[in-house]
Parts: C-alpha cells; sequence; structure tokens
C-alpha cells in the first residue's frame, strides 16, 4: 500500500496525552509516512510534537493545521525550524485560516482577510525558516528587519489545508503541498487539478507538491460497526461546521440535518442522518482487504499520502487495530 498517514487521537477522543504519544510511538512502528497533531481547545499541537520527536525515530510530524491566525508567522516559522532541529529533519507544517468561530470565540481575534492572511503567513514563514534577515511589507503584516538566530536543516515543507478554489489556487502558488480535509473522492481529482494547474502557471513543478488528503477511516471485521465509526466521525465534523463546505456537493439536507441533531445532542440521530452517498464518498471504511482497497482510489486519483482519521467514537484497542491494519506491507 502507499504511503500512509494518521491523525492522532487525543483528547477531543478522550484519549491521554500520554495515549496520544503512544499512538504515535506505535505509527512510527509501524512505518507510517507522518503522524498529524490536530490543535482546538486540548493540548498544545506543537508541543505534543516536540514531546514526540523524542520517542519516534522515523514517521514525520505533522501539525495540522494550524491557524495563521492563532499565531504570528514568526512565530509558526519558529516553531516549525525547532520542531525540526527536534525530530532531525522530520517536521511538516500544516496551515489553515480555520473559521470564525474558533478565530473570534476562542481566540478573541477578528476573522479578517483570511486569504491574504494566509498567503502572507506562507511568504513570512518561509524567510523565518531560512534563518538570516526577516523583512516584509504586506496589507496584513509588516514586519522586519530583523535577524533570526536559528540554524535551520534546510525547508519545512508548508501544506495548506485549502478548502475553496482560490484558497486552492494560493495552493500551487505558494504551498509545498495540499492537505484537504473532508473533499469528496468524486470531486478529489478535480479540485487537485486546481492545485496543479495553479502551481504550473507560476512556474512550479506540480508533481513537487505533496497532496495529503485527511480521510475518516474505520476498520473492523464486523462490517456494522466499521459503518458506525465512520458515520460517527462525519456526524461529528458535520457539527463542528464541515456540513456548509460538504453541503456544497451536492449531498442534500444530510450535512445540515447532521450538524443540527449533534449539536442538539441527539448523536445517534445525527449518525442516522449521514447518508450512504456520503458515507462511501467522504470516507473509508471495513474490513482490513476492503479498507485497502478504497484506500487504492484516492491515490488513483492523485493522493501522494492519504491520512487516516480514525473516529472519536474508537477505543483504544480499536485505534491499535487499525494502525496494524493500514501499517504498509514492506514494513
Amino acid at each position: 500500500m502507499s504511503a500512509i498517514g494518521l491523525v492522532l487521537p487525543d483528547e477531543f477522543s478522550h484519549f491521554s496525552l500520554d495515549q496520544t504519544l503512544h499512538f504515535a510511538e506505535r505509527a512510527d512502528d509501524a512505518g507510517f509516512h507522518s503522524v498529524w497533531k490536530q490543535e482546538a481547545s486540548g493540548s498544545n499541537g506543537l508541543l505534543t510534537l516536540g514531546a514526540i520527536s523524542q520517542c519516534t525515530s522515523d514517521v514525520r510530524l505533522g501539525m495540522g493545521v494550524a491557524s495563521v491566525f492563532s499565531r504570528t508567522p514568526a512565530l509558526l516559522g519558529m516553531s516549525a525550524v525547532t520542531l525540526d532541529r527536534l525530530s532531525d529533519g522530520r517536521a511538516l507544517l500544516g496551515l489553515g485560516v480555520s473559521s470564525p468561530p474558533l478565530v473570534e470565540t476562542w481566540h478573541g481575534t477578528e476573522f479578517e482577510r483570511p486569504l491574504r492572511r494566509m498567503r502572507e503567513a506562507m511568504e513570512i514563514v518561509r524567510q523565518v525558516t531560512a534563518g538570516g534577515t526577516v523583512e516584509y511589507e504586506g496589507e496584513v503584516f509588516d514586519v522586519g528587519p530583523y535577524s533570526m538566530a536559528l540554524d535551520p536543516l534546510g525547508d519545512v515543507p508548508l501544506l495548506n489545508a485549502a478548502i475553496g478554489p482560490t484558497n486552492r489556487r494560493l495552493t500551487g502558488e505558494y504551498a509545498d503541498g495540499w492537505l484537504p480535509g473532508f473533499t469528496p473522492l468524486s470531486a478529489f481529482r478535480e479540485n487537485l487539478s486546481d492545485v496543479r494547474s495553479s502551481a504550473r502557471k507560476t512556474g512550479r513543478d506540480p508533481d513537487d507538491l505533496l497532496v495529503a488528503p485527511w480521510v475518516p477511516t474505520a476498520v473492523d471485521e464486523d462490517p456494522d460497526r466499521a459503518e458506525y465509526l465512520a458515520r460517527y466521525v462525519l456526524a461529528q465534523e458535520m457539527a463542528m461546521g464541515y456540513n456548509e463546505q460538504v453541503g456544497e456537493y451536492g449531498f442534500g439536507d444530510a450535512p445540515d440535518e447532521a450538524h443540527d441533531r449533534f449539536r442538539a445532542g441527539d448523536r445517534e440521530g445525527a449518525i442516522e442522518a449521514i447518508s450512504r452517498e456520503m458515507l462511501d464518498d467522504l470516507s473509508v471504511y471495513g474490513t482490513r482487504s476492503e479498507v485497502r482497497e478504497q484506500l487504492g482510489r484516492w491515490y488513483e486519483a492523485g493522493a501522494d499520502v492519504v491520512v487516516a482519521m480514525p473516529s472519536m467514537a474508537a477505543s483504544f484497542e480499536e485505534i491499535l487495530d487499525l494502525l496494524d491494519a493500514l501499517g504498509p506491507d514492506d514494513r
């Protein structure tokens, strides 16, 4: 099987920090390409990855996704270089614009000009991670000149978690990779063409971009349990606000219904609201052999790495089973 990554289960899935580190160690032992740490209202993602860097040796360490509103570009760049140093060159920096509820309610910052902010943040982070002098005058940021006391190992890859078409074009122009979440397989190839076309227009080689979609994934020899786990993670994410994005792909009322029911406390109703079409187009689930076959379709559509997103309803043992099932064949 081609390269596989893992979104690390953490506090949102009711796992302790020690258990999160254990999952990262197991992914490292199993030959995974990368592990990714989310960051919302739980543990600090970059600090957690710093700890993981000391108990792993080969797996790449991805911040997924760092908001360009919650940290300054200078701090993002310094953090990326520090993690890269700690991990001997294994750092990946996933960047995103987040959403108005998170930016305004959780961080107390105005959600203004997100795409312009993303573009300028990527340009500044590039300067910071290169070391030397940083100087930038943009429409959102005006920084420097100042000198960085850094000794980078090399460029830390920047991946943009772009959703909309304008942001996908920014990815092709400025980022090293694309880190989309909750994009249906049926639309993935076309959306990827936006990224690659933009790269070509700016004189970049689109084949140099790392394409790493996040895909809800559930493995169980009991097909009903695997389906339930996949439905749960989709229902949870619709409640987190992805219903608007997913709804644009023609799934009818299902995304909004799942959102409303989950937010109202009717989790089982939200799970039932996930349509079969949504389930099959947005997630990968079933027995080990079925999941490997389904993952193959994502690679065929252009993914370099599929980042498996476990269900928040999965138990500790089910996460370990998932890690065992998805480990590359040649480990």
